[in-house]
């Protein structure tokens, strides 16, 4: 039985590893105390930084000295990071062939039940988003030049919103001679958005007027029609200009193409969707992948790797508070002759619908793990022998009192311990699991508490 559990237990490690290595991401387990090692790495590492796993594995200072050296300060508080630290780091790396890469990593620090310190995470390429990051600031750079070497249409409007002048680089910025613009009405000049935008604002420039107040320059981006259908985006300022009384008698406008850096906003929002589609995809996998590790593919419950760690962690609390602690085995009796009988398929129905019942039978703090085969433990924290004894009786009755699909009528065996102060977790189990033979010897569908020292 010890040998099929450990091989469960190999078969789970075997497809959490196939998860991993076949995710477009990059996961990795860094050691970090008390000795540094390079535990695990995904082979996704190769597309980002062109390394094999093994190199890695095997020379663990050969990540740190591939960072950027800008970035290797933050690196190294991360690596000195106490046990419990989460979040989102984003590091340049140089790869094998030279070039940079920007990767973006969510990394958690934990400390095992060992004491050693473990770094965990995933990283994600984002030398795209990078890029287009710096698309973006070479375009808008672009465009200032462009506006200060007169890209630039000039334009003035009366209060009632006639247009006044138009000045000649409107042909090469929409296709329409000075005579055309000049002419045009307001919904052959911008989009209907647009539109809203200049109807609002006359709003409020007439109200300013009206109140005797000095109307405030206006900054705003415009769609504008070009001849042929097409549009271009603008960045217009307005300028009201007072005469010589000191009275504003026209708007001045200054209308800058700005369809480079709109192409580029658009890239880079698109490229930041991507990428928390992308993000939010791999947490859905990341937590796939953590259910499947703890727990056991038929039943759905605990694994036994799981179980004991679950027993561990209540058998340091019951010692620390000193609180009752009780134990059970429990074992399919004749599960064999079920598997023998109905065959296999019905033997993993059976044990499905098992754990079902049994799993409502249990209070909520009460923890039930499949150890192997047709065995089940199930932890009871702050439960005494009396107790413990009590939630058996009750098992082994919801089991028997109502058949089961298929196999009809099905019984099961218990052996119950409770933690005593001398007890280590070996001697705990080992007195459940005599307890357990002693109840199938015995006649089998009954429990047997252990001896309390």
């Amino acid at each position: 039985m010890a040998d099929d559990s450990a091989d469960e237990i190999r078969s789970d490690d075997a497809w959490f590893r196939e998860i991993a290595e076949g995710a477009g991401d990059v996961l990795f387990a860094l050691r970090l105390r008390p000795d540094a090692a390079v535990e695990y790495v995904s082979r996704s590492i190769v597309d980002q930084l062109g390394f094999e796993a093994d190199e890695l594995i095997a020379d663990p200072g050969l990540l740190t000295r591939r960072v950027d050296e800008l970035d290797a300060l933050e690196l190294q508080r991360v690596l000195a990071s106490p046990a419990g630290t989460k979040g989102w780091l984003d590091l340049r790396w140089v790869h094998r062939d030279g070039r940079r890469v920007w990767t973006q990593s969510w990394l958690r620090t934990r400390e095992r039940a060992d004491g050693s310190v473990v770094l965990e995470g995933t990283s994600h390429d984002i030398t795209e988003l990078r890029e287009a990051e710096q698309a973006r600031l070479v375009a808008e750079e672009r465009y200032r030049l462009m506006a200060e070497s007169a890209n630039i249409v000039l334009w003035t409007m009366a209060l009632d919103g006639s247009i006044t002048y138009v000045s000649p680089t409107v042909l090469q910025m929409r296709g329409f001679t000075q005579e055309e613009a000049m002419h045009q009405p307001l919904d052959q000049i911008l989009t209907p958005e647009s539109q809203l935008i200049v109807t609002d604002y006359y709003a409020t420039l007439y109200a300013d007027l009206g109140a005797g107040r000095i109307p405030a320059r206006f900054t705003c981006e415009q769609e504008y029609y070009c001849k042929g259908g097409s549009t271009i985006w603008t960045e217009v300022e307005v300028i009201p200009t007072a005469g010589p009384d000191g009275r504003i008698n026209e708007i001045l406008g200054i209308t800058r193409d700005i369809s480079e850096r709109k192409r580029a906003e658009i890239q880079l929002r698109e490229s930041r969707d991507e990428v928390a589609a992308a993000y939010a995809a791999l947490k859905d996998v990341t937590a796939e992948l953590e259910q499947l590790s703890v727990t056991d593919p038929l039943t759905g419950v605990w694994n036994r790797r799981q179980g004991e760690r679950l027993l561990a962690s209540d058998l340091l609390e019951a010692r620390r508070y000193g609180t009752p602690m009780s134990v059970m085995m429990l074992d399919i009796d004749h599960f064999k002759a079920v598997n023998d009988t109905y065959g296999h398929e019905a033997g993993d129905h059976l044990l499905g619908d098992l754990t079902s019942r049994l799993s409502k039978n249990l209070r909520g703090m009460d923890s039930l793990a499949r150890w192997g085969g047709e065995e089940f433990i199930i932890v009871a924290p702050h439960c005494d022998i009396a107790g413990a004894g009590s939630l058996a009786r009750k098992t082994c009755d919801l089991v028997a009192d109502e058949p089961f699909d298929v196999v009809g009528r099905v019984t099961v065996s218990i052996g119950v311990a409770e933690l005593c102060p001398d007890d280590d977790r070996d001697s705990w189990l080992g007195k459940a699991d005599r307890a357990l033979y002693e109840a199938k010897s015995g006649g089998r569908n009954r429990f047997v508490a252990g001896a309390i020292r």
